[in-house]
């Protein structure tokens, strides 16, 4: 029914609204999130163009639509300014161009869909957020579980290989002492034997406690890996020493807590889909860096988790350095090390 050049402009302005739509729902300026922005004011002006240019109900579906869209990328405060704007353009653009007078009963309505659309979007990204927090609490649920793990077999490798000392060891001497004494009046091939079988023994007893010692650490690496597979929604990366081993365990204690700091922070205000744990060791000196790729804060406060993380690195006699790049998130953690 329409003209062909009018049919022509409707088909284009329709074609821009798709492609526009289809670039905000695939998050495809993800290095630029402000972009995302810009295609949704381009959205907005299209869809009020075509008010313009064509009269029907089919915009305002459209506009249902792009208020669930708009939910997952702009404050439920935008959402709702959209609704009234794209509502009061509807009922002025009807009585001005198309002369149909106010239409308040079709606005009425459609203000109901708009309503319904984002409260039930709003629901969907509130379970979205609460099953990311379960998910990172069990992270960090599990890797403390490690953590303390390692520590419990730790303190009982020390206990063992301090009684193996002290009792094992103790008691093995006395028998030799003895028998050195034996073998000096009794029968003397017999009770050599006795004697370097107690010798042997207690030579064991004492490898076993060098090796007990020199052996044991805390697996932190993997620890720090499990928690990086296990973490919603971003990609996070370990760079991690092939062998490297920490020894001590509030150094270990003290890294961990740390990165699950920062990981939760990421995920709650970075819009960040990149996060990277960084770990280098130095002749009495590890290095902790940990970054994202979120937007940049401009100014920031630090909260109860930075303000906890810097008291952790202060005790052990470290340094804690935070800021934002134009790059994202990054904290840099120095404490001594062996």
């Amino acid at each position: 029914m329409l003209e062909t050049p009018q049919l022509s402009i409707i088909a284009t302005l329709h074609g821009l609204f798709l492609i526009a739509i289809v670039a905000i729902i695939n998050d495809v300026p993800n290095a630029n999130p402000r972009l995302n922005h810009v295609f949704i004011a381009i959205t907005i002006g299209l869809v009020v163009s075509l008010m313009m240019i064509s009269n029907s109900y089919l915009y305002l579906i459209y506009s249902v639509m792009m208020t669930s869209i708009f939910a997952f990328h702009t404050p439920a405060l935008f959402c709702i300014g959209y609704i009234i704007f794209i509502h009061s353009a509807y009922l002025l653009i009807q009585f001005l161009i198309w002369q149909s007078g106010w239409d308040i009963v079709n606005a009425a309505t459609f203000i109901a869909f708009h309503s319904f659309a984002l409260m039930l979007t709003q629901k969907m990204l509130s379970e979205k957020k609460a099953k990311e927090a379960l998910a990172l609490s069990n992270t960090q649920l599990e890797t403390a579980h490690i953590l303390l793990a390692n520590a419990a077999a730790h303190d009982e490798r020390l206990r063992l290989a301090r009684e193996l000392h002290d009792d094992v060891g103790h008691s093995l001497t006395s028998l030799i002492i003895n028998l050195d004494i034996a073998r000096r009046t009794q029968d003397e091939q017999q009770i050599n034997r006795c004697y370097e079988q107690a010798k042997v023994a207690l030579d064991t007893t004492r490898n076993v406690v060098s090796q007990k010692r020199s052996t044991d650490y805390l697996d932190l690496a993997s620890t720090l890996r499990n928690l990086a597979e296990n973490t919603p929604r971003i990609t996070v990366v370990t760079k991690i020493p092939a062998q490297f081993t920490c020894k001590n365990l509030n150094i270990a204690h003290c890294i961990l807590r740390c990165c699950q700091e920062a990981l939760t922070n990421t995920l709650k205000y970075a819009k960040a889909t990149h996060f990277t744990i960084e770990l280098t060791t130095h002749p009495e000196q590890l290095n902790l860096h940990l970054y994202d790729n979120g937007q940049k804060q401009i100014q920031f406060t630090l909260g109860n988790g930075l303000i906890g993380m810097h008291e952790r690195v202060e005790a052990l006699g470290g340094t804690c350095n935070i800021n934002s790049t134009t790059t994202g998130f990054s904290i840099i953690i120095r404490v001594p090390y062996e």
